[in-house]
């Protein structure tokens, strides 16, 4: 099983190549085809004026022995044979890779579905519910809470109503509410050391820099007396930046060249707004996209490896796996799907589950619970550590729990 799922992960990846090969010979054919064309119709077009500017300048020239002429001259150069044949030609590998597509990921999605494993609906409701109140689509989703019947609808819907609000007037540029929303949670977004939050320096940096901009730099001078001494145990050296920019703020509103040009671009609002959505997720103990979108994206992208596995071991196998907790197979998703630790058992190289965890043994040494039983043999009978002279039974070993692991 393990090597027909493994054959299913090189096939799959054999496919994709061989796809992204044929894009780039049609790639290149396109491009080829374009410019002989180009070139074609720029002949055309040259021997027409010619022939037009013979006719206007030659009173005694006879229309039909000019146009017989231009005839002869654009069949004689084989103008259209030569696009008629590129074309086709295009049209043969644009066709060679469709065929190759419908061949390669034309797949019954189904397969890679497990009936046995019911959804939900009341958990997928409030999945769905929740994903659309953090996206500001409060409207359609209080429509969806009153027809699905989602629970406590508006206890969902009343911190991302205020998420939102402040989220607006940081769009507008506005910070006074992102200002008293750092008040407000003051406590709650103070560093390991009390020291005040990074995110409410961003926004009193973001304040100063608009205030050099629109206002000059005593106005902003005076805003960074007034705020930024609380922040100089923790950010003194972003201070210093923004002081020497004070030096250089006629030179950027000038349009010319400065070591701090960085600080006064547009895209610092875009970065505040992403910050405070974060930070605002953070306390809310969510994660910033929301648990659909990131069900959604890993779903996709592990789609193509489980339908060439069901493909590769068949439909009676896959009966098989249905009541299986893993995979024969690894379904590498990527970092951004990385959302706590794992434990892999030094001797077997398995990833630790709830049924067979991690253990400690008397020795400091770490191995999962099925490896401990297969040297052990028996419960009663002491073994050897894999990794030190030490032994012990079993029953002196502790189960280890970490708090960010699943």
């Amino acid at each position: 099983m393990a090597a027909a799922a493994q054959a299913a992960t090189a096939a799959a990846a054999a496919d994709v190549e061989a796809a992204l090969l044929e894009v780039g010979r049609v790639t290149r054919k396109q491009e080829a085809c374009h410019a002989s064309s180009l070139a074609a119709v720029s002949k055309m077009l040259q021997a027409v004026s010619a022939a037009r500017q013979r006719l206007l300048t030659n009173a005694a020239a006879q229309p039909q022995a000019v146009l017989a002429g231009l005839h002869a001259e654009l069949a004689g150069a084989g103008v259209a044979k030569a696009m008629t044949a590129d074309t086709k030609e295009l049209h043969g590998s644009v066709s060679k890779l469709g065929k190759i597509v419908d061949r390669s990921f034309s797949q019954d999605i189904a397969k890679a579905y497990k009936p046995d494993r019911p959804l939900r609906p009341a958990a997928l409701n409030q999945v769905i519910a929740e994903h659309l109140f953090q996206e500001g689509r409060f409207q359609v989703g209080q429509l969806f809470v009153e027809e699905a019947g989602v629970a406590e609808g508006d206890a969902l819907k009343r911190p991302y109503q205020s998420m939102h609000s402040v989220l607006q007037e940081i769009q507008r540029q506005n910070l006074s509410p992102a200002l008293e929303w750092v008040r407000q949670h003051d406590a709650q977004l103070r560093g390991p050391g009390g020291e005040p939050s990074a995110f409410e320096f961003s926004l009193h940096r973001l304040a100063f820099l608009s205030l050099l901009k629109r206002e000059g730099q005593a106005a902003a001078v005076a805003y960074a007396r007034q705020h930024f001494g609380r922040f100089r145990a923790s950010q003194m050296a972003a201070i210093q930046r923004l002081m020497g920019a004070l030096c250089f703020s006629k030179r950027v509103a000038a349009g010319r060249a400065s070591p701090y040009g960085d600080l006064l671009t547009e895209d610092l609002w875009g970065n505040l707004a992403r910050d405070f959505v974060r930070q605002c997720c953070v306390l809310l103990g969510q994660a910033q996209d929301s648990p659909l979108l990131v069900t959604v994206a890993a779903g996709a992208a592990a789609l193509p490896t489980l339908l060439k596995l069901a493909a590769v071991i068949g439909d009676q196998s896959v009966g098989e796996l249905s009541d299986a907790e893993q995979l024969p197979v690894e379904v590498p998703l990527g970092q951004e799907f990385v959302f706590h630790s794992v434990f892999a058992c030094p001797v077997s190289r398995d990833q630790s589950t709830a049924d067979n965890p991690p253990m400690l043994l008397p020795c400091g040494h770490c191995i999962c619970k099925a490896s401990i039983f297969k040297i052990a043999k028996a419960a009663n009978r002491s073994f050897k550590c894999p990794y030190c002279p030490a032994e012990c039974t079993p029953r002196d070993c502790q189960e280890l729990v970490f708090p960010d692991m699943e």
